[in-house]
């Protein structure tokens, strides 16, 4: 037995320690067809009422059913034999009261760890409320009535910005219904950079449209202590975020970020590829044509072309690029790509 260990949790705490709660004991685990269940309950203690602090005597258990942390790819269910407890003061208005534990809040649907869980999965992996809801075996208006109340305290939160120094902002679709824009929402993002020297890329906030003005109010509202203190604000080619920037950020340096510069020079050698095809054939791109042939290879990081891939590529733009300029503008394209991947030397 290993020492410190409760002796009422010596046979079960292998099982328990899936919990990490010293005093939530596991009775029972079923293996479902699509889930786990696990029966749970506390070590017993003394609790004095809520009301007028006299001491309590147990009254029971009810069944309490949570939904925890999916394991092995399945749901798992949580049954919290919970200890219902009667006030022995006649003269006190509570008769009877359930314990309360960090396990689970009052009249939770989901564990403690479980809406932990879900919250860091929503501000750090880009993952949906609804996957999050399958995973959990739920559904969807349980998981968001679980988490909207813990991301609206940290959003609160007055240490949120503390340390940030590189800042993004983009657009993001957040409705596909409705009048083409109206669905539009600015994403800000904390591009500052971790201890381990890799950006944070964290979420901030979203604020509803895409317009300068959007971003210039959110920046204004956190004050000049958070403005003077952005170093780096990074952009896509929206000129109204630029002007937002220039405005509330003067002290910032402007940078375009990483997706759209590729993004963008990978349509100037598509321009380019039409240019020429144009020039030399006088029609649009057809099945056959050998630059249309290649228009998705020219898209694609040269290390990550097969040797198969390279071979056709050089036969095509020998074929079909007489002067070459479909081939410059690729070369340029993927000296341009290579910057993002380089490392500065140590």
């Amino acid at each position: 037995m290993h020492e410190g260990l409760d002796v009422s949790h010596a046979i079960c705490a292998p099982a328990c320690a899936l919990f990490d709660l010293p005093d939530v004991h596991v009775r029972a685990v079923e293996r479902g067809p699509r889930s786990f269940t696990v029966v749970v309950e506390t070590s017993p203690t003394l609790v004095g009422c809520p009301s007028c602090g006299v001491l309590a005597t147990g009254h029971g258990r009810r069944e309490v059913v949570l939904h925890d942390l999916p394991c092995a790819g399945v749901p798992v269910r949580v049954v919290w034999r919970k200890r219902i407890f009667r006030c022995r003061e006649d003269a006190c208005e509570v008769v009877t009261f359930s314990e309360v534990h960090e396990l689970a809040a009052p009249r939770a649907k989901l564990t403690t760890r479980a809406v932990a869980w879900a919250v860091t999965q929503l501000r750090s992996h880009d993952i949906a409320v609804s996957a999050l809801a399958d995973m959990l075996g739920v559904a969807w208006n349980t998981v968001w009535h679980a988490v909207a109340p813990v991301i609206e305290g940290q959003l609160a939160a007055e240490d949120r910005l503390a340390g940030v120094d590189a800042l993004g902002v983009d657009e993001h679709v957040w409705r596909h219904v409705g009048p083409p824009g109206t669905g539009l929402v600015t994403g800000i993002v904390d591009h500052s950079r971790g201890e381990d020297g890799r950006p944070r890329a964290r979420l901030l906030d979203l604020v509803e449209g895409r317009t300068g003005a959007a971003y210039g109010d959110w920046l204004t509202e956190q004050g000049p202590a958070f403005t003077s203190g952005i170093r780096t604000a990074t952009l896509d080619p929206f000129h109204g975020y630029a002007n937002a920037i220039r405005d509330e950020l003067p002290e910032a340096i402007t940078v375009l970020d990483a997706f759209h510069v590729v993004k963008l020079g990978g349509q100037v050698v598509d321009e380019v590829r039409r240019r020429v095809q144009q020039d030399t054939l006088g029609h649009r791109g057809r099945a056959g044509d050998p630059l249309y042939g290649i228009r998705r290879t020219l898209q694609i990081g040269a290390e990550h072309l097969t040797a198969k891939q390279i071979t056709r590529l050089n036969t095509k733009l020998e074929a079909g690029d007489p002067h070459h300029e479909v081939t410059l503008a690729w070369h340029c394209y993927q000296k341009l790509r290579a910057i993002y991947h380089a490392r500065p030397e140590t």
